[in-house]
C-alpha cells in the first residue's frame, strides 16, 4: 500500500510535469514487487510471472493464451485500419457537434450546446429500456462513469456528461448499464459463487450493449426519434438527423487520437496490444522501464500510425501501472471479443433478433445473456470454459475481426 500510494503521487507529478524520468524507479519498484507477489503465488514454477499476474484479474488465461489471441486481432486490424483511413468515405460527425467546436470542452446552455438535464433524461430513458433497473439502484453523475454494487438489490450507475457533444454520456451510461445487469442478475447467496466470474466477463457485458446493441443500425432506428424528441423539447435547434445519420456519427474514427479512453471501438484494441506488449516484456526482463516511451512511440507509429507529440499524452498516460495493476489492461480486449462472439449466438438464438431492438425490445437478449452468462457467477474456472460449455466453443477472435471489418468496410 504505501509503494501504490508513492508511485500514485509520482506519476501524477510525472505527468503534470510530463517527465517519465522522475516516474521510472518507482515504477520499476511497482514491476519488481509485482514479479515477487507473482512468484510467491504460484504454484507451478513453469508458469511464468506474467501468466500469474494476469490471473489475477482473468484467471485461467496464460499469456500464451492472450499472445495468440491478440496475434490474430493485430493481425487483421493493423491494414484494416489503414484501409479505412485512407477511403474518402467517412461517417459525418456533424450529428455529434452541431453549433459547437468539435472537441471543445465546454459550450454554455442555449448558445449551442446539448443541455445536461436532457442528456440526463436521455441516458435514463434509453439504458432502462435497455434492462437496467433503477428501483434497484441509482443512475447520477461522476467525473469519471463507474458501477457500483452493493447486491444484486442495489446497483448503480454513473455517468459524465459535457454540453458541447452528446454521445459521451449515453454510450458511459449504456455502457455502465451493462456492467450493472450483470450485477444485478447474479445470485444473492452471498458466497463467492455468486459474483464475477472475471475483468474480461464482466466488459462483455459493458461492451455487448454499448457497442453491439447502442452502436448498431437497428438500434438507432429505434433511438433515433427518443434522441430528436428530447433534443428538441430542450430547445437545441437543428437537430433534425435522420436515424442513418445518427448511426453513422456514432460510428465515427479519430485516426489523430492518442488516448486510450478516448479511441473508437476500431482502434482501441490496438491501444491494448501495445500496453500488453510492453508490460508483458517489462515483467520477462526483454525491456528495460526506461525505455517504455521509446517502445510506446514505436508501437503507437507501427499500429496505429500516431505521431507522439509528449510523454504525458503517451506512455504516462494511464494510472494502471502505478496501482500495480499490471496484468489488467488485457481484460479490455477479451471483453471486446467475447462480446463479438455472444452477439453472434445471441443472433442464432433470438428470433428476429435485429427485428426486436428495432421496435425498442430488449428483454429476450437480456434473459439470454442472463441464461448464457449471469446465473453462472464464478460456476467455471476461465473465461474459455464459460464459452465452451454454454455456447460450445472457447473464446474465438473471428467474431471480432468479422465485425469489425464488415461494420467499418461498409462506412
Amino acid at each position: 500500500a504505501q509503494l501504490q500510494s508513492s508511485a500514485y503521487s509520482s506519476w501524477v507529478k510525472a505527468r503534470e510535469n510530463d517527465d517519465f524520468a522522475s516516474f521510472a524507479p518507482s515504477l520499476q519498484k511497482c514491476f519488481d514487487l509485482a514479479k515477487e507477489i507473482a512468484a510467491l503465488q504460484r504454484t507451478d514454477e513453469n508458469i511464468s510471472l506474467y501468466s500469474q499476474m494476469l490471473d489475477e484479474f482473468e484467471m485461467g488465461m496464460a499469456a500464451s493464451r492472450i499472445d495468440e489471441l491478440f496475434g490474430q486481432v493485430q493481425e487483421a486490424l493493423v491494414p484494416l485500419l489503414g484501409k479505412v483511413k485512407s477511403s474518402p468515405h467517412k461517417p459525418d460527425l456533424s450529428p455529434l457537434f452541431p453549433n459547437a467546436e468539435c472537441g471543445q470542452e465546454t459550450a454554455e446552455e442555449g448558445k449551442g450546446g446539448f443541455p445536461i438535464n436532457a442528456q440526463k433524461e436521455l441516458s435514463r430513458t434509453l439504458v432502462t429500456s435497455l434492462g437496467y433497473d433503477p428501483c434497484h439502484g441509482r443512475i447520477d453523475t461522476s467525473v469519471h462513469p463507474f458501477t457500483m454494487s452493493f447486491s444484486p438489490m442495489d446497483v448503480r450507475i454513473t455517468s459524465r456528461f459535457t454540453t458541447s457533444e452528446w454521445l459521451q454520456g449515453l454510450m458511459g451510461t449504456i455502457h455502465e448499464g451493462g456492467h450493472a445487469m450483470y450485477e444485478q442478475s447474479l445470485g444473492d447467496s452471498d458466497t463467492s459463487l455468486d459474483t464475477a466470474l472475471s475483468m474480461g466477463v464482466h466488459e462483455s457485458q459493458s461492451l455487448f450493449w454499448e457497442r453491439h446493441i447502442g452502436k448498431g443500425r437497428p438500434f438507432w432506428k429505434f433511438a433515433g426519434s427518443v434522441v430528436r424528441d428530447v433534443f428538441r423539447e430542450s430547445g437545441v435547434e437543428g437537430f433534425e438527423y435522420s436515424d442513418e445519420e445518427l448511426y453513422r456519427a456514432v460510428n465515427g474514427v479519430d485516426f489523430k487520437n492518442l488516448i486510450r479512453v478516448d479511441a473508437d471501438e476500431l482502434t482501441y484494441p490496438l491501444h491494448v496490444i501495445l500496453r500488453y506488449g510492453i508490460e508483458r516484456d517489462v515483467v520477462e526482463g526483454t525491456l528495460d522501464v526506461d525505455d517504455i516511451p521509446k517502445r510506446w512511440n514505436e508501437d503507437m507509429k507501427s499500429l496505429l500510425d500516431v505521431d507522439v507529440p509528449n510523454d504525458k499524452e503517451g506512455s504516462l498516460q494511464d494510472i494502471h501501472w502505478s496501482c500495480m495493476a499490471i496484468g489488467y489492461f488485457p481484460t479490455y480486449l477479451l471483453g471486446a471479443m467475447m462480446a463479438a462472439q455472444l452477439y453472434h449466438y445471441c443472433g442464432l438464438d433470438v428470433p428476429d433478433l435485429e427485428e426486436k431492438i428495432v421496435k425498442g425490445e430488449f428483454g429476450d437478449v437480456k434473459e439470454w445473456l442472463k441464461k448464457k452468462v449471469h446465473v453462472h457467477g464464478r460456476r467455471y474456472g476461465s473465461l474459455d470454459e464459460l464459452l465452451e460449455r454454454e455456447i460450445g466453443e472457447k473464446l474465438n477472435p473471428d467474431y471480432f475481426i468479422r465485425y469489425l471489418e464488415g461494420k467499418y468496410g461498409e462506412l
